[in-house]
């Protein structure tokens, strides 16, 4: 059966929690139904307008992903760049794809060359890659909406665990600041924190001067 892809991620730029790749997948006959559902970028919904998009998701769309923890982040960037992780992550989710589809990429990389011979080194060449596809294509929004309800609800996992607001886990949200200068809380998040973020490094730094 002839069908479209699309992959993109959520979670690329937190200090806490996990990075989720999400390659999604529709047949060509259900396409205009899919258009038809995935009209807004999938960063312009809200939680509740992405479950519900997600529901009626469902039925058309089969959804892949690979999550990718902060302890696992930690160790993986010993030897390799974030993007080379991402790519690589994409390439083995595009392989495991059945039958013949054309594969749309929301871009990581600046320059596409760069990307490409990032996925030609894992395997990939037939595929297309863009900034901001998932504001222009629906397959992509469709993969960028799994991926950013499955990371919330990581993160809600990880308040439930720890017992206390961390935030988004996103440097820009002051919750999240406040949380990475408190020595107690960062060592009950033990585990969730990316080790290898400069942002980490520079809310350290500051604190020496506070």
């Amino acid at each position: 059966m002839d069908f479209i892809a699309g992959a993109d991620e959520a979670g690329r730029g937190p200090v806490v929690g996990p990075l989720i790749i999400s390659l999604a997948s529709c047949s060509r006959d259900n396409e205009r139904k899919l258009n038809s559902i995935c009209k807004k970028d999938s960063k312009k919904l809200t939680p509740k307008q992405r479950i519900e998009t997600f529901e009626r998701l469902k039925g058309i769309v089969n959804f892949y992903y690979k999550e990718i923890t902060a302890q696992d982040l930690n160790l993986k960037m010993e030897s390799m760049s974030l993007n080379d992780i991402e790519a690589y992550e994409i390439a083995q989710l595009i392989k495991g794809l059945k039958g013949s589809a054309d594969v749309m990429i929301d871009l990581p990389d600046r320059y596409s060359w760069v990307f490409r011979k990032r996925m030609e080194k894992f395997g990939i060449n037939k595929y297309e890659a863009e900034h901001k596809a998932d504001e222009n294509y629906p397959i992509v929004a469709a993969a960028s909406v799994f991926a950013k309800i499955l990371r919330d609800a990581r993160v809600e996992e990880i308040k439930k665990k720890v017992g206390f607001d961390i935030g988004s886990g996103y440097p820009s949200d002051p919750r999240t600041r406040e949380t990475l200068k408190d020595r107690k809380k960062m060592e009950m998040l033990k585990g969730e924190i990316r080790l290898k973020w400069k942002t980490l490094e520079n809310i350290k730094q500051r604190k020496l001067f506070e």
